[in-house]
């Protein structure tokens, strides 16, 4: 738990640091340079070519984290596996294209009439698709060096500035929105030749693969795995990303814009989660490979845990504050806020269940887990048809909450039936009973005429009585050693 901790902190610090740098450039620096519509674009072309860059790898990221451990040797390269796992994504990516532009004319007339300038810029979706699924790759590599800090890093701090960098570029009429687009696309392009240069830098693998120590292992295993989870990551990308996708095609790029905005503040809740998961994916993994039952449990029980408690200060802290925090932006992002709220609410329902997706799909019921994504994505699918003509952006957020539900119910029980773990006990109740008395005390907080000292005064009262509360209901009684009473 040692380097689960360390690592998971700062994973937590720079992807805090990230976000800190994305809520200025989404909240105020792109809301108030670029149009909604163009705002839309950026979301919705990312969002695509997210999707398709989780088939492109063809699930070798996932087939890294569960079967690395077998072929970690530092003195023989790994035997090879670098040179190995990027078959993949040449492979997928042949394979993409072939599909992509097949279906062009079909995609283009879905999107023609309300996302003009998506179709616009059609041609550059493959090769950003592209550098995204080798990216993924690549970091999934260095995950199982447990590397992970620098993938937050890049993530986080570096494509954002660098992203900021383009907008002032665009705002000032230095460069065209074709070049904002190509800019955009490099930016995931220098973050790729970053990578390389640093696994080289650290590891110094080798492209001949080792077809004995492959034999060994199974080839067909590894294929087979690699096809099913391709499936299962379409559906997981997919989840997150089908709303903006769908409200491109019912909707205009502006509302895409909005939406983007309303839920990227719920999504917050979710980046303990994210740092989490970059180490514990490949402890579970190695963890399962040596039948180490208890230490799975330890990092399940442990996960839930303090994720709730983080997860419910941010939750009450945000749908507190969340007209305050929207009236600070031009008056189109205001209608967002219903949408943040709903966002917010599945957020924490999400990482309330702990690191449950690390367990399930790196045990040997991970096709459980494929079977249940699928079928997620087309409720989901289901959903947003239904919901967003009736509700528009309510619907779609509507959509991704109760499929977010669903799923992690699922996990719950499949998780507690094969392998006997409940992470829940007394403290989950005392968590949620920190929640709810925090929420009602916020709630006779009145708002003030100034939306800042407003947010300020509000978080103040809700971190104090939040952490007061956590103090006196004995939750986390290893920490209290740190705190003086006399």
């Amino acid at each position: 738990m040692s380097t689960i901790k360390k690592q998971g902190i700062r994973n937590t610090v720079i992807t805090y640091i990230g976000v800190a740098i994305g809520f200025v450039s989404l909240l105020f620096i792109q809301p108030n340079l670029l149009k909604p519509e163009e705002l839309g674009l950026t979301k919705i072309f990312i969002a695509a070519a997210s999707l398709i860059a989780t088939i492109l790898p063809l699930g070798v990221s996932s087939v890294t984290t569960k079967f690395f451990p077998y072929f970690r040797n530092a003195e023989k390269k790994h035997h090879g596996y670098f040179g190995f796992m990027l078959l993949f994504p040449l492979i997928g990516a042949v394979i993409c294209g072939i599909l992509i532009y097949a279906f062009k004319n079909l995609i283009i007339a879905e999107y023609i009439q309300q996302s003009y300038l998506f179709t616009q810029y059609f041609d550059l979706l493959l090769p950003f698709a592209i550098i995204i699924g080798v990216n993924m790759t690549l970091n999934a590599y260095c995950s199982s060096l447990f590397k992970t800090t620098i993938i937050s890093f890049f993530e986080g701090i570096v494509s954002r500035i660098l992203f900021i960098a383009i907008v002032i570029f665009y705002y000032f009429k230095w460069i065209d929105l074709t070049q904002l687009m190509y800019l955009f696309v490099s930016i995931y392009l220098v973050q790729v030749v970053a990578m390389v240069i640093y696994i080289y830098s650290i590891d110094k693998p080798s492209f001949k693969i080792d077809s004995q120590m492959l034999k060994s292992v199974g080839v067909n295993k590894l294929l087979t795995l690699g096809l099913l989870l391709t499936l299962a990551n379409f559906s997981s990308i997919g989840l997150k990303h089908l709303d903006s996708i769908m409200i491109g095609k019912y909707m205009s790029l502006d509302y895409v814009g909005i939406f983007t905005l309303a839920t990227f503040i719920g999504l917050v809740i979710e980046i303990p989660l994210s740092s989490l998961e970059k180490i514990t994916n490949t402890k579970i993994a190695q963890a399962w490979m040596n039948k180490d039952i208890e230490s799975i449990k330890q990092i399940y029980y442990q996960s839930v845990k303090y994720l709730m408690l983080i997860g419910g200060l941010l939750l009450v802290g945000i749908t507190c504050n969340i007209n305050d925090l929207l009236s600070l932006l031009p008056v189109p992002y205001h209608q967002g806020a219903t949408v943040a709220v709903i966002a917010c609410i599945g957020a924490f329902l999400n990482v309330a269940t702990g690191v449950n997706t690390s367990i399930l799909f790196s045990s040997e019921k991970y096709i459980y887990g494929t079977y249940l994504l699928f079928l997620l994505l087309i409720i989901a699918v289901t959903l947003n048809i239904i919901f967003i003509p009736l509700y528009g952006i309510t619907g779609a957020a509507l959509a991704t909450a109760i499929s977010s539900v669903i799923y992690n119910g699922i996990k719950y029980f499949i998780i507690l039936k094969n392998f006997k773990m409940q992470p829940y006990n007394l403290s989950s109740v005392k968590i949620l009973l920190v929640i709810a008395l925090s929420f009602s005390v916020a709630l006779f907080i009145p708002s003030l005429s100034n939306a800042i000292v407003s947010i300020l005064v509000k978080s103040f009262v809700i971190t104090l009585v939040y952490g007061v509360s956590v103090y006196v209901l004995n939750i986390i009684p290893e920490y209290h050693k740190y705190i003086k009473t006399n």
